[in-house]
């Protein structure tokens, strides 16, 4: 592989971690190679803020899905509510939950070059994958929009031309862990290769429900093909196609209710829980259920010319799935959701040009297009209110609550949002001498959107027949006067420039500034009035950081400075009655602090790594100004030991990862003091390898760790609180053989 000299644009922070086994070798760190600035360049070079995880990582520290990587990135989390759609990616404490299909990611998710408009796409098993890249700050110009507070970027393994080779892997846990990979690529002739690769995982539920199946299961699945074509010396052509199917008990929180909520549970002869939102039991009536199918076909042509590489990257992806939830998590037949449908396809197509000249000038040029199409897809009625919702909500919230509901009432909603995005974008390294390059970019989009649909409610309560008097199923949405159509138009420039100086050759200082933006957009059909569209958020990111690598390349020692404001901040917004959700631009923010990270060698078959991150957060303006920037904790940081010792011609190996989180709250609006929290995580992997065999035990959470992800706004009818919380202590065995 030719690696280019040029190393462009934005600031530092890095957690590098390649082979133990190789680190051991050869004694001191290995270059880390990343693709962050859309080229194949030294993650030491580059003036961006990235983290970059290998495969040995991924492995040794058993990392299966988004969520464990964010426990090796102090500056990611990665949440999850009511669907692994509803993902919430946040970098340094800036990002959203996609609990609207109207909400794009601030955070943008990157498969193999390819943005993928829905987060959730991205939270199946991570299988065959070569290397994560966590890119901090806005990344608006080879990025484009949404990708404001970061990008999380992940390259897959591509077909091995010299020999065939393989693995399978079992693994084995408690909660019924049975987990099973298997992946073998290979040349078909001189010009042809291929890689398949597989997982089937299945779990029984963590949440325990003494009044139905326990919830937190899990049965996934799967598939993805590989060809690559080798048409001359200077053309290479690749086609790639996965589908991923998904049957969970997903996602399911824990619960607090009253005590008046409590006597009625006794009253009624059903079982009362030990209430404990933190315990991992709850009584629900309603099982969580999450299903979903998604298909993704990637064809990537490159052509080498005199001067440039070629790039054609083109993409589409289509996906399907339904979610139900408990809304008032209890035993009773209060409110619940089920059978919420979603549909959804994209189709993009980005062509780049990137130098390879012999002068101080380098570029990288390149214009892109998407299509999408998100739907709700609900004709018939999802959310429904129960058959105890007088009884019980009559006393818990009050007599007047019967003029306003009544048993099967209900709300169906369709939507169809439609997306065209194009743009065009350069960006250019010019070296001053050797020591010094400058780097600038810029990016021209332009974008139409869409929505139409509708929102039809069904009452047989005495409001229903009041004119003025809203019902309680039209305070969750707002009823619309037949089908509505909105269009927008938005167009806009994001650029970055970047200045960086080579104190000596291993040591390197910048400074770069960049902006980035987040597409507005239309809120579902049945949001409160005068809330319909909400507007674009920009940021502008400015960073000092300095990358070195001291002791003989056995410490890489890294630090940036970074401020960020954020304008038109979009908020998902929680309505008053406890239910849905509606997004608004309602603050500005400002994000500042330190990232400090080290990769360390201090004996051959020892490996630390470790960051630490200082963040100062908080909005300035607007109606969020009273809060506290949510999972913003003033500190947060990750240490990972790696010991390899040489047993029984192969090797053991110990690895212990530990993370934190300073205080934090994990709700923008819902802030009561017993809702701010803490988290230490701790993961251990002790196994023993050779060239064809590895063998390990694991736990996760070591510490069973009681640690919630969200803590929603209590429900209004009820006054229940809930928390959304990571699993509880597990382990298991892991096998896989080699060849």
């Amino acid at each position: 592989m030719v690696i280019t000299k040029v190393k462009p644009l934005a600031a530092a922070v890095i957690l590098a971690v390649s082979s133990s086994q190789a680190l051991a070798q050869s004694g001191v760190l290995e270059e880390v190679i990343v693709t962050a600035t859309k080229r194949a360049e030294s993650l030491q070079d580059v003036p961006v803020t990235v983290n970059a995880i290998s495969a040995d990582t991924l492995q040794d520290a058993g990392v299966v899905d988004l969520r464990d990587v964010a426990a090796l990135v102090p500056s990611l989390t990665v949440s999850t509510n009511l669907s692994p759609f509803a993902t919430g990616i946040r970098i340094r404490g800036i990002g959203t939950s996609q609990n609207s299909i109207a909400l794009e990611a601030s955070v943008a998710f990157v498969v193999d070059g390819v943005y993928m408009g829905r987060s959730g796409l991205g939270m199946s098993d991570l299988t065959d994958i070569e290397r994560v890249e966590v890119l901090q700050g806005p990344q608006g110009t080879l990025y484009g929009k949404n990708a404001n507070a970061g990008v999380v970027s992940v390259t897959t393994k591509r077909p091995d031309f010299e020999e065939t080779q393989g693995y399978v892997e079992a693994t084995l846990g408690d909660y019924s862990l049975q987990d099973y990979t298997a992946s073998v690529t290979g040349p078909i002739n001189d010009q042809l290769a291929y890689r398949v690769s597989g997982n089937w995982r299945e779990q029984d539920g963590w949440l325990e429900n003494d009044t139905g199946p326990d919830q937190m299961s899990v049965e996934d699945w799967n598939l993805r093909g590989e060809l690559q074509w080798l048409a001359s010396d200077d053309l290479s052509i690749g086609l790639t196609a996965s589908h991923v199917d998904r049957d969970d008990r997903c996602c399911a929180a824990d619960a607090r209710q009253t005590g008046l909520f409590l006597d009625l549970l006794a009253a009624s002869g059903l079982p009362v829980p030990k209430n404990d939102a933190y315990d991992w039991q709850n009584n629900i009536d309603q099982s969580s259920e999450f299903t979903m199918s998604s298909d993704m076909v990637i064809a990537t042509v490159n052509y080498d010319m005199d001067k440039a590489q070629f790039t054609s990257l083109t993409a589409w992806n289509e996906y399907e799935y339904k979610s139900s939830a408990d809304a008032d998590r209890s035993e009773f037949d209060i409110l619940a959701f089920v059978d919420d449908k979603y549909t959804g396809n994209a189709f993009s197509q980005e062509f780049r040009l990137a130098s390879d000249l012999d002068g101080p000038l380098q570029y990288l040029a390149g214009l892109y297009y998407l299509h999408e199409e998100n739907k709700r897809d609900n004709p018939e009625p999802f959310t429904f209110l129960g058959e105890d919702i007088l009884s019980v909500g009559t006393v818990t919230f009050g007599p007047g609550l019967a003029l306003v509901a009544a048993p099967g009432d209900n709300i169906a909603v369709k939507a169809q949002y439609e997306t065209d995005v194009y743009a065009a974008f350069g960006q250019s390294t010019y070296s001053f001498s050797e020591d010094w390059l400058l780097t600038v970019g810029l990016r021209y989009t332009a974008e139409d959107k869409s929505v139409k649909g509708y929102s039809e409610n069904f009452s047989s309560a005495p409001a229903a027949n009041i004119p003025g008097i809203p019902t309680f199923v039209d305070l969750i949405a707002t009823p619309t006067d037949g089908e509505q159509q909105k269009n927008l138009e938005e167009d806009g420039f994001t650029w970055l420039a970047s200045l960086r100086h080579f104190v000596t050759e291993d040591t390197m200082v910048f400074a770069s500034a960049a902006t980035g933006t987040k597409s507005p957009g239309f809120n579902d059909p049945g949001s409160p009035p005068g809330e319909e569209e909400f507007s674009e958020e920009k940021t502008t990111n400015y960073e000092l950081g300095v990358k070195t690598q001291l002791l003989d390349d056995r410490l890489k020692l890294n630090a940036t400075a970074f401020y960020s404001e954020f304008d038109d901040l979009q908020f998902l917004a929680q309505k008053p009655i406890g239910a849905g959700t509606f997004i608004s631009n309602a603050a500005k923010a400002t994000t500042q602090g330190v990232d400090l990270s080290f990769t360390a060698l201090p004996l051959p078959n020892l490996i630390l790594d470790g960051g630490l991150q200082y963040l100062d957060a908080e909005y300035t303006e607007g109606d969020l100004q009273v809060f506290d920037v949510v999972f913003a904790p003033d500190w947060s940081g990750s240490l990972a030991a790696t010991l390899v010792l040489p047993i029984a011609e192969g090797k053991g190996y110990l690895r212990t990862d530990y993370s934190f989180m300073g205080d934090h709250y994990t709700n923008p609006t819902y802030q009561a003091p017993d809702t701010e929290q803490d988290r230490e995580l701790v993961n251990v992997r002790l196994g023993w390898r050779n060239d064809s065999w590895d063998a390990a035990l694991w736990v996760k959470n070591a510490t069973d760790e009681s640690y919630s992800t969200l803590a929603a706004a209590p429900f209004v009818l009820t006054g229940m609180t809930s928390q959304f919380l990571q699993a509880p202590r597990t382990y298991g065995a892991t096998l896989r053989y080699q060849f």
